[in-house]
């Protein structure tokens, strides 16, 4: 296990309370999250995971062409159904419940997903830790790995035009250099 590794394990280990542990795992997209909460899940007994991806926001395309970084680190994602749906119940001691959006027919799925309020509940996702729902999390950790390698992996599993992926990237970068959760999170690791 590498020495970051350990160190994410110990930071979760060390803010464990009852009945559930709340940890953000944000970074632009294909740094890295979602290997490591997997690697999380695998580390602690009781570990559920909530994906940003099943919060982006339901709207007509038209629209979100048109929106600007600010726009996109605003708009893309519907963080307030995840506090309101997920993180605010949780952090009461309550089961979250959710319906996740349908990348195909950009819609939410009819189905509900429960979050129940034990154990380690992981949010990740890029703008998980975003200035309005970090202070409900007990850790906060931000994966950063190099423009490129994130673009190459992008392009790898996307079926996106570049101009798409600049779109979204830009409204990432938005997010960095604007609100710099670089400057409040607990842990930066290395992506893998």
């Amino acid at each position: 296990m590498n020495v970051l590794l350990q160190e994410v394990l110990s930071l979760i280990a060390k803010r464990i309370i009852s009945p559930v542990t709340l940890v953000a795992i944000d970074g632009h997209s294909a740094a890295g999250k979602t290997s490591l909460a997997k690697t999380v899940e695998r580390s602690f007994p009781d570990v559920a995971t909530v994906h940003v991806d099943d919060f982006y926001r339901v709207m007509n395309s038209s629209d979100r062409v048109q929106l600007d970084a600010k726009g996109g680190y605003e708009l893309y994602y519907d963080w307030q159904r995840l506090g309101q749906d997920v993180l605010e119940p949780l952090s009461q001691g309550q089961a979250g419940s959710y319906q996740c959006y349908d990348w195909t027919k950009n819609k939410l799925s009819n189905e509900t997903v429960t979050v129940e309020p034990r154990g380690v509940v992981i949010i990740e996702g890029c703008y998980s830790a975003r200035p309005e729902l970090r202070h409900y999390y007990h850790a906060r950790i931000l994966v950063e790995t190099s423009a490129e390698k994130r673009l190459e992996r992008q392009r790898e599993r996307a079926n996106a035009s570049d101009e798409w992926l600049e779109r979204w990237d830009t409204a990432e970068r938005y997010y960095m250099e604007h609100l710099q959760p670089q400057s409040y999170v607990d842990l930066i690791v290395k992506g893998a």
